[in-house]
């Protein structure tokens, strides 16, 4: 028997991944929503995004719009600080850095009902200082740096990104696409709005290379170039794939993962002779 796990899910060649930061632009997300479901009713392919959310920022209306595209299964949403002007780095007093880390993901449960498990620093701004007090809270960190991540060389507290700007024209958004597909890489895409207004600033998407983007991703998702994913699908495959063996006995195959069992709990794709299976961690097949 040959077996292998791989390295993305459905053995994809790369992985991509939409981040939204603060949680509150609500009308532009609405129009993310109505683009991914305009995909996958016309391609079946479903891209689920990641609201990285600012705890002060959302409203009763908002959650209430989160709520619903959480069920929908087109975002999840992972942490981004209380207030937004907190930097994780040694210029930070420890305390604060505890509180705002431990504030956060205690208000994101009481909100959604189930706790973040992966923080986004606000700004980018952190430091080894700042994740090491993130490593008592959270199993990953998003900083800003900007780099394409490769995974087994991946740092989990200081995962790189590609930024979203006004300025950027279709071609650079759909080059990095190319880039993670030619070196088998992860991008991790930082919006916070996409916007119809040629004078919108700071780090805006325009609308029309948004759905452009959208629209090359999902050719090559349906290709299988690149798996469409949220932060934390590609966290927690990744780090379990990284960590996670294949036992094979007989006719019996079982995926170990000695990670923690309540947190890691994705299914892994599994390429056995040459056929795909989804195994989750610690589950046993027969085939």
């Amino acid at each position: 028997m040959n077996a292998k796990i791989c390295k993305y899910k459905n053995n994809a060649k790369s992985a991509f991944t939409f981040v939204f930061d603060d949680g509150c632009y609500g009308e532009s997300t609405e129009w993310t929503y109505e683009i991914f479901k305009k995909i996958y009713e016309e391609t079946g392919i479903k891209f689920k995004a990641t609201s990285a959310q600012t705890v002060g920022f959302i409203s009763p209306r908002l959650k209430e719009m989160w709520e619903r595209l959480f069920s929908e299964g087109y975002y999840d949403y992972c942490a981004h600080s209380i207030g937004h002007c907190i930097c994780y780095c040694k210029d930070t007093p420890a305390e604060e850095m505890h509180k705002d880390a431990s504030e956060t993901k205690e208000r994101l449960k009481e909100m959604y009902g189930t706790a973040p498990l992966i923080y986004a620093t606000p700004g980018g701004g952190s430091d080894s200082f700042g994740w090491d007090i993130l490593k008592g809270y959270y199993i990953a960190n998003r900083n800003g740096n900007d780099k394409i991540n490769i995974p087994g060389e991946i740092d989990w507290f200081n995962i790189g990104t590609f930024t979203a700007m006004l300025n950027r024209t279709t071609e650079e958004y759909t080059s990095n696409i190319d880039e993670i597909i030619k070196n088998g890489g992860w991008s991790v895409q930082v919006n916070h709005w996409i916007t119809k207004k040629a004078e919108d600033k700071f780090h805006s998407q325009s609308f029309e290379t948004f759905v452009n983007e959208c629209d090359y991703l999902a050719k090559k998702a349906k290709s299988n170039q690149v798996w469409v994913c949220s932060l934390n699908e590609a966290v927690l495959y990744l780090q379990e794939a990284e960590k996670s063996t294949l036992e094979i006995n007989g006719n019996k195959l079982t995926l170990v993962c000695p990670l923690d069992k309540e947190i890691y709990t994705y299914p892994l794709t599994v390429e056995i002779d040459g056929k795909l299976y989804d195994i989750k961690p610690n589950e046993t097949i027969t085939l």
